[in-house]
């Protein structure tokens, strides 16, 4: 992880936590929260899962890519830190089930294209 890296994530969690603390205090004095916070999520709309960010580099890619190559693009794009070993958890047990991707490699996982997975299985 760079440096520029490592400095953007931990501002980010500064202005959460200073965010917060202001909240707390506007309850304490009894003023209505009216004020809708910089970072609150917007309804309606949920944060879209690692798998779904991975499918996402994947397709953009349009290659295999080791679990660690993974992480780090996620991070880089999405700014989402990730555990290498949950992640690779979550994409095998994907590929198992043949949901959307597949492990080409150990640790290695590429798109299922449906032409290439039916020469395979014929």
């Amino acid at each position: 992880m760079e440096k520029e890296d490592i400095k953007q994530a931990i501002l980010q969690i500064f202005e959460l936590q200073l965010e917060y603390q202001l909240r707390a205090i506007r309850q304490l004095q009894g003023k209505p929260d009216s004020d809708e916070p910089v970072l609150a999520p917007k309804r309606g709309r949920r944060r879209q899962s690692l798998v779904d960010l991975c499918l996402n580099i994947l397709t953009e890619e349009g290659k295999p890519l080791h679990v660690n190559e993974l992480a780090q693009l996620l991070q880089q794009r999405f700014g989402r830190l990730t555990d290498r070993d949950t992640l690779s958890s979550a994409l095998a047990k994907k590929a198992r089930r043949g949901i959307l991707l597949r492990q080409s490699a150990p640790a290695t996982f590429t798109l299922i294209d449906s032409k290439e997975d039916l020469h395979e299985t014929t």
